[in-house]
């Protein structure tokens, strides 16, 4: 494991808090590119724990791409919602 830059250090600080918000589903999918990985975590009935600062670069990459998907899901969502909104709107008028 090499030591990590700043930026990199930077880039998993900011995905650990976007992890804190993904759904349970969401969730279970970062679980499972862990485990595909061989990557050391534990678990308890608080959740699953490991450390990011020891992912290799390619498994950070994979979740990072996964993060990217859900939050381009999520803006997908929220911009059908508001469609959806004005619709209604038009409609009730």
């Amino acid at each position: 494991m090499s030591t990590l830059t700043n930026e990199e250090y930077e880039r998993r600080r900011y995905f650990l808090d976007d992890l804190k918000i993904l759904s349970k589903t969401e969730a279970f999918k970062i679980y499972e590119i862990l485990k595909n990985n061989n990557v050391e975590y534990t678990e308890n009935s608080n959740g699953i724990f490991f450390d990011l600062v020891k992912l290799s670069k390619e498994t950070f990459d994979e979740l990072n791409k996964y993060m990217e998907f859900c939050h381009a899901v999520r803006k997908e969502q929220s911009s059908r919602d508001n469609e959806e909104r004005q619709a209604q709107d038009l409609l009730a008028q």
